[in-house]
């Protein structure tokens, strides 16, 4: 049988196991954050960057695309109204 000193030395063997092994989980933890926060900080920051080095290119073609669209509009409504003309020059010849 063990007697009761050797229970409690092993008992404070473990016990140290114990923190060491909490210790550097813990540690891990913070780690893990501090990477986590700048892992999103980078990301971050390439989208507005992204967004400030692109914003010209985006604002000259967003204008481009509207012109073409009203263009297109223009051109649709010149369309029924050259129908309607020839419809009407149909009816008259008839």
């Amino acid at each position: 049988m063990a007697s009761e000193q050797e229970k409690l030395d092993e008992l404070l063997d473990l016990t140290r196991e114990n923190n060491k092994v909490l210790r550097k989980m813990h540690r891990g933890m913070v780690w893990s954050q501090i990477f986590t926060f700048l892992y999103w900080l980078v990301i971050l920051g390439a989208m507005g960057a992204s967004y400030y080095y692109l914003q010209p290119y985006i604002t000259k073609y967003w204008g481009l695309y509207q012109s073409t669209v009203s263009a297109l509009e223009e051109i649709k409504e010149t369309g029924s109204t050259l129908t309607n003309d020839l419809d009407g020059l149909i009816e008259k010849t008839r």
